[in-house]
């Protein structure tokens, strides 16, 4: 690593005392003066690091920059190799994770942007990445399921560790919308596509790629009328200072991460019942470009959407085959 990442890592690690620039210099056997510029390049990032004469250096609050060790710092054994990319602006953080997955197979990795030119949904459609604060990252992982049929329930997680997250690390109350939307306020801030790549000669899936786009703060004002009409944003205008992505990002991976070690265990299904959206609400869906309407009764063990119909029958739903439109369920 460059000194100033060094420097960053132990003061991460150390931020309950000061250390003096010589000890750092004779640490990572380098000069003073290098410890010194690392020191000003950290503090021009928006790390706070005090000096405290005749004691040395001390960090009192990070950056809210996106940064690769701020989050790994903080991570649970289940991601102890993860590889981590940090952009400014990419095209798709979802392409970016599954040709990660072709040329590391097997191997977990996180792609974080702070916009994107090309996001998508589910079934092709464009997600709204022109806000002033977005947040989309892509994490590839090899699943950790044998049949096809489990997949989707990486949906159910993600979707389930991201309002955990939103909750833990805000105060705020987010709810679900079936099967991958994230509402808040009744507006949507958050979407969730996940995919699956082949391994054609193995046979079975090589990777999971889980895309989220979530909406931080500012306006529509640019967007067409039907996204003004359903989406919403996470705080307003700014984002408060309380407020880190990193440790949000942290707090998300650990959720997920649990989760991912057992897929079939009913934790998080409960928790993602528990925020599920429109329970007892009549709706309107779509299969296949035929429309249903019918009364949400909950989700089964497995995620599917347990919808009841005028004539009493229960009909199971599967995320890949329903389309629900969001504005149903915007007030």
């Amino acid at each position: 690593m460059s000194v100033q990442k060094n420097v960053l890592d132990y003061l991460l690690k150390n931020s309950d005392s000061p250390i003096s620039g010589q000890a750092l210099a004779s640490l990572f056997n380098v000069s003073r003066n290098a410890i010194w510029k690392a020191i000003e390049q950290l503090r021009q990032q928006g790390y706070q690091i005090e000096s405290k004469r005749n004691q040395g250096y001390q960090l009192k609050a990070v950056s809210d920059e996106l940064d690769t060790q701020q989050i790994s710092l903080n991570l649970s054994d289940v991601w102890s190799d993860l590889y981590i990319e940090v952009h400014k602006e990419v095209s798709s953080t979802n392409d970016l994770a599954k040709q990660f997955s072709i040329d590391c197979p097997g191997k977990s990795g996180l792609f974080i942007s702070e916009k994107q030119t090309q996001g998508r949904g589910r079934r092709g459609r464009a997600f709204h990445s022109e806000l002033s604060n977005g947040l989309y990252f892509s994490l590839a992982v090899k699943p950790n399921v044998k049949e096809a049929q489990d997949v989707p329930r990486y949906t159910i997680a993600a979707a389930t560790a991201l309002v955990q997250s939103i909750e833990e690390t805000t105060g705020l109350s987010a709810q679900i919308k079936w099967v991958n939307d994230i509402f808040y306020k009744q507006k949507k801030i958050a979407g969730i596509l996940s995919e699956a790549t082949s391994d054609l000669e193995l046979g079975g899936f090589s990777a999971v790629i889980i895309g989220i786009g979530i909406n931080l703060s500012g306006d529509f004002t640019e967007a067409s009328s039907e996204v003004q009409e359903v989406a919403g944003t996470l705080f307003e205008d700014i984002i408060p200072a309380s407020f880190n992505r990193n440790t949000f990002l942290s707090n998300f991976l650990n959720h997920l991460g649990n989760y991912h070690l057992d897929l079939t265990a009913p934790t998080f299904i409960e928790i993602y019942r528990q925020h599920l959206m429109g329970l007892n609400k009549e709706v309107t869906y779509s299969i296949n470009n035929e429309q249903y309407s019918g009364i949400i009764e909950g989700i089964d063990q497995d995620g599917h959407l347990m919808v009841r119909q005028s004539n009493g029958t229960i009909d199971t739903l599967l995320g890949q085959e329903v389309h629900f439109s969001s504005k149903q369920f915007v007030k």
